[in-house]
């Protein structure tokens, strides 16, 4: 089959009518066109964007994606032994330190990727067209690699044209999901092991005994004037402190999130004499509450437990959400796994481009992404003595 195709500079090019026909078969937040005009207002002044819609022989719409370029410091998200032999040899001020990728999706981490095919089962035919393309893209910006982000092990069947392609499939560190079962916080705690649930008791006293106070903005324009720079700093802090370093948000991103999804938006904050020591940003979409990013001022943070009550904060409301998902994204494995989350991996697929950067590729496979060490598992939860089906369902013994 002869395959055509159109590459747009923005999202706001884009027939709206072909880009839905082809998302919804698989729709994510990462193709929403809403999210993606956020993404791209907000970034591209440092990155750049294409959005490439692919049409079979009768001119049909049959795959589309978001294509991103960015500039990163391998050693910022690198295994610690690749990024120890790029720190300390002659190469470290060569462009490895700053490595142009071409992205298959967007320069943000989500979880999700942003290629949709209205049929799946055509990807042979239809990946090696488009990746001809990505690869035309990569060499007129002159690219040191291509990859193509972020699949969940349901992707890897449909997308296994790309190894013949030349590309590795790289795992890298997995997303939390928790999948509510309760009605509200106070019944997850009930079911909650003695242990766990002090833990949230004593956190939660430092709060109140603190005088901070938990408060949902919901309101587009009030979270736009709350979220000042100065609180876009508390997520500096947080971003500074990330084990893998990769792209840094602009203060842009949540404004321009909160103007296009505007009822989706939340910014559930944590607030000391009226200034927001804490926060998380947040979106109800496709019938899943994401957290997307936050910050703290980690100062504060021991005396009040800042990051356990805003992880703790955004449980509970997600519970109020009634959504089929909290989605908590990649990092903190622990703490994560101690709510009661489970994980989900994660891949991506990785061409060097060049005769370094495709030997770094072949020769360093996964170490060119750092795995987070995954947390033990924790036994979280009383015995489940009682299943019963509605919302809610799973009922807890009282044993621990």
């Amino acid at each position: 089959m002869a395959y055509s195709y159109r590459i747009f500079n923005s999202i706001e090019d884009v027939d709206m009518t072909e880009w839905q026909r082809i998302a919804s078969c698989d729709a994510t937040i990462a193709t929403d066109p809403r999210f993606l005009a956020a993404v791209e207002v907000s970034m591209k002044q440092a990155e750049k964007f294409w959005y490439i819609v692919l049409y079979d022989e009768n001119g049909v719409p049959v795959a589309c994606t978001c294509v991103s370029s960015m500039t990163v410091d391998l050693v910022g998200f690198a295994d610690p032994i690749l990024a120890r032999v790029v720190r300390f040899t002659p190469l470290r001020f060569s462009r490895l330190r700053r490595s142009k990728l071409l992205i298959g999706g967007l320069p943000i981490g989500t979880g999700q990727h942003t290629l949709a095919l209205t049929q799946r089962s055509a990807s042979a035919q239809i990946l090696p067209v488009l990746d001809r393309v990505v690869c035309d893209l990569a060499a007129k910006e002159q690219a040191d690699a291509i990859l193509y982000k972020e699949f969940g092990e349901g992707d890897l069947t449909w997308t296994a044209p790309l190894l013949e392609l030349g590309y590795q499939r790289i795992p890298t560190p997995p997303t939390h999901l928790f999948r509510p079962e309760f009605e509200d916080f106070s019944q997850y705690c009930a079911a909650l092991r003695t242990g766990y649930r002090r833990q949230i008791q004593r956190s939660r006293r430092k709060l109140r005994d603190g005088g901070l106070e938990i408060v949902v903005l919901t309101d587009p324009e009030e979270i736009r004037r709350a979220y000042t720079p100065e609180v876009h700093a508390l997520y500096h802090q947080m971003a500074e402190r990330a084990a893998i370093k990769l792209e840094v948000l602009p203060i842009e991103f949540l404004h321009e999130l909160t103007l296009r999804l505007r009822d989706h938006v939340e910014l559930l904050a944590i607030r000391k004499d009226g200034r927001i020591v804490a926060f998380a940003s947040c979106l109800h979409a496709q019938s899943s509450y994401y957290t997307m990013y936050g910050g703290l001022d980690y100062h504060l943070n021991h005396q009040f437990d800042l990051y356990f009550n805003l992880v703790y904060s955004l449980l509970e409301h997600g519970f109020r959400k009634r959504g089929s998902t909290i989605v908590f994204g990649m990092g903190s494995d622990a703490v994560k796994a101690r709510i009661g989350c489970h994980t989900e991996p994660l891949y991506v697929f990785v061409k060097g481009r060049g005769p370094l950067m495709s030997f770094i590729v072949r020769a360093a496979g996964r170490f060119l992404i750092a795995p987070e060490a995954s947390a033990p598992p924790f036994n979280v939860f009383k015995k489940k003595v009682v299943e019963h089906s509605g919302k809610g369902a799973g009922a807890h013994g009282t044993s621990d």
